[in-house]
């Protein structure tokens, strides 16, 4: 069971709440924050392809080998956020909240500004009273939110009164005699006795719309970033040309590595802390090679052209693409995909671990 109470954990901190919780748990907070990481993200996919291909009016059967490779340096300043901006799933999470939230502040009437230094003198005696201990700390916050949210929307009384005091002193004493008891179900009874003498209700199941924290990953300004591929295609094809059937040939063969940090500041990965799933979006990283390609056909004369080459996934893009936004700490993953009257075999290894 949670030490937070419903109310607390549904509709969060009031104006009161919100500013005393600030006081109470600064130093805490602080404390906890997590320091700025770095990790290395790494892949390596792979893509074998017989099958045929088409275009235009230009028929023919293509074989295709290539790799690509990549290696960056990402930074998160180390602080979760609630949002998740490359799961799609996440953000209509959040816009059905913020719909949530929107109604309910239509309905709800503004409430009198708090008294902020009855606040602070509030928040430095719970201080005083929990120290360290976390959890008092946050009882005491969750009281105080709701002592303030008693006053009713459209009151035109202060959230911290007389009234409220003696509530809180109350509730102060009381849950401080429920720390003495042993841990257990007796001291979670006696807590939640106090937390509803003093107006906070009962405790509930936790939300599951609530946020969950996720770090944020962006490409360092030098990122060391590393790309590798090659390729190599063939295809055999054929057309109707005005007089009779032409024959084709086509190659494109390339390799290369080289290091290009002009794409940093684009990537972005984004980690769940509660199961290590990891999204990423590398969307403008070129995958492309330096190499050669020829085109020939029967009777008449060849062509060559030198320059880069663009690596196409063909029938696995959907799965290479689906399978960014499903990576974790490290593994891999293969699939075996129709092409036509052929197959694709993709497969994918990585990495995103602590530089």
């Amino acid at each position: 069971m949670s030490h937070r109470p419903a109310l607390f954990l549904r509709h969060g901190l009031t104006v009161v709440g919100a500013l005393v919780a600030c006081s109470l748990l600064t130093d805490l907070t602080q404390a906890q924050t997590d320091k700025p990481q770095q990790r290395r993200l790494v892949l390596d996919i792979e893509l074998k392809r017989q099958g045929p291909v088409q275009h235009g009016i230009e028929r023919g059967e293509q074989s295709l080998s290539q790799r690509w490779q990549f290696s960056a340096l990402m930074e998160s300043n180390g602080s979760p956020v609630p949002y998740n901006p490359l799961d799609p799933d996440d953000a209509r999470r959040q816009l059905a909240d913020a719909q949530r939230q929107t109604a309910a502040v239509r309905g709800a009437t503004p409430a009198a500004m708090p008294d902020v230094a009855a606040m602070q003198a509030q928040a430095q005696a719970l201080q005083a009273r929990c120290g360290q201990d976390s959890a008092c700390l946050m009882r005491e916050a969750s009281a105080l939110a709701t002592a303030g949210m008693a006053g009713g929307a459209g009151s035109n009384r202060r959230p911290i009164d007389a009234a409220t005091h003696a509530r809180l002193k109350s509730y102060g004493e009381a849950a401080a005699a429920c720390e003495r008891q042993p841990a257990g179900r007796a001291r979670e009874a006696c807590q939640a006795d106090a937390r509803r003498r003093a107006g906070g209700g009962d405790d509930g199941p936790a939300d599951p719309s609530l946020p969950t924290p996720y770090l944020v990953f962006n490409g360092m300004p030098v990122c060391e970033l590393q790309l590798a591929g090659r390729i190599d295609e063939r295809v055999k094809g054929s057309y109707n040309d005005t007089y009779a059937v032409v024959q084709t040939r086509e190659t494109a063969v390339g390799q290369d590595s080289r290091r290009d940090d002009q794409w940093c500041p684009s990537l972005m990965a984004v980690l769940d802390t509660r199961n290590g799933r990891v999204w990423a979006s590398l969307n403008l990283v070129p995958r492309a090679v330096m190499g050669l390609t020829t085109r020939e056909e029967s009777n008449r004369p060849g062509q060559r052209r030198e320059g880069l080459i663009e690596l196409r996934w063909w029938e696995a893009s959907d799965w290479v693409a689906g399978r960014l936004l499903r990576l974790s700490a490290s593994g891999q993953d293969q699939a075996v995909l129709p092409a036509g009257t052929g197959q694709a075999e993709v497969r994918m290894s990585w990495r995103f671990q602590p530089a």
